[in-house]
């Protein structure tokens, strides 16, 4: 009972001792609280004085993110241009159906198709004209050509056909303004000859990729054909004064690139003369980025050139014979000529690099018929493409000396038949 006692006698002070105890206990805990709050908050201050972004967001309001820079816009397109398109007897019987009395051309074309449909834009040399069947379809020496054959190449994506050479003019006038007029209703845009004034002083421009293209043509003649008295506009032909005038021209519509196609040079020449190297040189000086000229039937050097500006351009002085049946070794080799062109942002597009496919001419197949057709020579000796009823066993032999053949003419390289390759390319040189 005593202790009972005692306790309730000090329980008044041991409740006021721990009821002291709490108050310093909150008491410091406040003080050492707001401390901490006070030297956070002096932090925060001080970082953003030091670093404005590393200072909190303000109430409801995120920080602005910083921007990238802007990343380059990047372009790139194929450009394939191809030499001389004639057609002369041999091809026109393998083409001719006696049942529908019709002609049909694309089986010519179909082995090096996929080629020509992978460029954006697909150049070509049609040398023949489209005068119609009432005149009569005729070959060398002066052509007339069926309408089917530039819708086989149309079929098989060829874009632009340069019209400007030594037989533009094998029909006359009538001949010139009805291949224009068939060109048209196709729609394969073309340059080189024209129906009036006005279309010759309209530089015909090509997109590829956004990439505008300029496009001229010019031929050293028309086979000894005058052209209609006061017609001069009809047909191109090639003169430097016209060529800087039209340079200029397109250059003031501010195109990305623009090409020259010349019909010149020496028949069957493998190498350029002197006047011919002269005009390549005279036309890149003058603002061409290529020129690729016709007109030889054989294959000329190839290659970047600079011009006097300090621009790096490139030229191919013969792209020979695409197809024909000219049979006189080497007329049976061509090239398909590739140009891959870039362009970063605004600035004027460049190329990066071109290559070049060998291709020869098929003439009589397997079964001992007439079978004109154009194919790249290492597609048709490693088996790439259907090439029924097949080639002649004493042709193989030929494909290799003209893939030969081409090589050592346009680059200058000795290429060994086990070190064959579907597309050669040239580099830009730095």
């Amino acid at each position: 009972m005593k202790s009972l006692a005692r306790i309730r006698r000090l329980l008044p002070a041991l409740l006021c001792a721990l009821f002291l105890f709490l108050f310093l206990f909150v008491f410091i805990f406040f003080s050492s609280g707001r401390h901490f709050l006070f030297e956070a908050s002096a932090v925060e201050s001080a970082l953003e004085a030091k670093d404005p972004d590393l200072a909190p967001p303000e109430p409801g309001r995120l920080p602005t993110p910083t921007p990238e820079p802007p990343r380059d816009v990047v372009r790139q397109a194929k450009i394939v241009i191809v030499g001389d398109l004639m057609v002369h007897s041999p091809q026109m019987q393998a083409a001719y159906n006696k049942s529908s009395n019709s002609y049909d051309f694309t089986t010519a074309f179909a082995p090096v198709a996929a080629y020509i449909q992978s460029a954006e834009l697909a150049v070509g040399n049609l040398e023949t004209v489209l005068g119609g069947p009432e005149i009569g379809y005729s070959e060398y020496p002066r052509f007339n050509t069926p309408d089917a054959y530039a819708e086989a190449l149309a079929g098989i994506g060829f874009d632009f056909f340069s019209t400007a050479n030594n037989h533009s003019n094998d029909k006359g006038e009538a001949g010139i303004l009805r291949t224009i007029k068939t060109l048209d209703s196709i729609g394969i845009k073309h340059t080189g000859t024209f129906a009036s004034p006005e279309e010759r002083d309209t530089i015909s421009i090509l997109e590829a990729n956004t990439m505008r293209i300029a496009l001229l043509s010019y031929t050293y003649g028309t086979n000894g054909l005058p052209l209609v008295k006061g017609h001069d506009y009809t047909v191109n032909l090639l003169d430097k004064a016209l060529v800087e005038k039209d340079i200029k021209r397109a250059k003031e519509q501010n195109p990305d690139f623009i090409i020259v196609i010349p019909h010149m040079g020496v028949e069957y020449a493998e190498a350029p003369n002197a006047q011919t190297t002269d005009m390549v040189s005279f036309m890149l000086n003058a603002g061409a980025d290529v020129v690729a000229a016709s007109h030889p039937h054989v294959l000329q050097k190839a290659g970047f050139q600079k011009a006097s500006d300090g621009r790096t351009c490139f030229a191919a002085f013969s792209l020979g014979n695409f197809i024909s049946s000219q049979r006189t070794i080497p007329r049976d080799t061509g090239v398909i000529l590739t140009l891959y062109l870039e362009k970063v942002n605004d600035e004027k597009a460049e190329i990066t690099r071109a290559s070049i496919i060998p291709t020869w001419n098929e003439y009589i197949n397997r079964l001992g018929a007439y079978d004109v057709r154009v194919m790249s020579i290492f597609d048709a000796l490693n088996d790439r493409v259907d090439l029924s009823p097949g080639i002649r066993e004493k042709d193989l032999p030929r494909l290799i000396t003209a893939h030969s053949h081409a090589m050592k003419i346009l680059t200058g390289a000795t290429v060994p038949t086990s070190e064959m390759k579907e597309e050669y390319f040239i580099y830009r040189p730095k």
